[in-house]
């Protein structure tokens, strides 16, 4: 299920009313109140911050901000919903242009500045990542530095009377990694530390 890496706001005008929207990464419903004062902030004056939030299956939630009941948030929510967006929040800033837009209308443009706004992200994927301590002898090394390269996201090195490779790599690859150390010898490296963490990474 995609969630938000990185995004650009978007803009979407309809009879002269300017509808911003946003994509924001929310982990919990804690961090709502930050992202729509943040979003006061960086866009002030607009007649209404309409949201919708998705967690995960079981936990979302939605906010007209004073639009007719129905006509913003949910149809914003159904988006999330319908392209399983988790831990994604969209907020859409609304200047009102003097023209009313009906029921109809006001649907349509918040529906499509949600997904403007959604089309505008780089998505995201969240993953267990292992982070190795690896001690590898110096007659392995330049072979073990290859495969170690091939699948690790990131490393690190420290010479010493042995090499220590410090590596974040994805947990999923873990087994492949040590199996291809095996093939230098497994007396010519040793795990010193390993633990995992959850991170977001983009998607390949």
């Amino acid at each position: 299920m995609p969630t938000v890496f990185a995004s650009t706001p978007v803009e979407h005008l309809v009879e002269h009313s300017r509808f911003v929207g946003l994509a924001l990464r929310l982990t919990c419903e804690e961090e709502l109140a930050h992202c729509l004062s943040q979003t006061r902030d960086k866009y002030p004056g607009a007649n209404h911050y309409t949201w919708a939030y998705r967690l995960g299956e079981w936990s979302a939630r939605a906010s007209d901000d004073g639009e007719p009941q129905g006509t913003a948030g949910l149809p914003m929510l159904h988006i999330l919903e319908r392209e399983n967006w988790e831990q994604t929040l969209v907020i859409v800033a609304r200047y009102f242009g003097g023209i009313k837009l009906g029921r109809g209308g006001l649907i349509r443009a918040y529906q499509h500045c949600s997904q403007l706004a959604l089309s505008h992200v780089t998505p995201g994927r969240l993953t267990l990542v292992s982070n190795l301590q690896i001690e590898i002898d110096y007659s392995t090394f330049e072979r073990a530095r290859r495969a170690i390269e091939s699948l690790a996201l990131t490393s690190q090195l420290e010479f010493g009377a042995s090499v220590t490779l410090t590596i974040d790599i994805e947990t999923t690859r873990v087994e492949q990694l040590l199996a291809l150390l095996n093939q230098s010898g497994r007396e010519f490296w040793k795990l010193i530390a390993s633990r995992e963490a959850q991170l977001l990474l983009p998607n390949a």
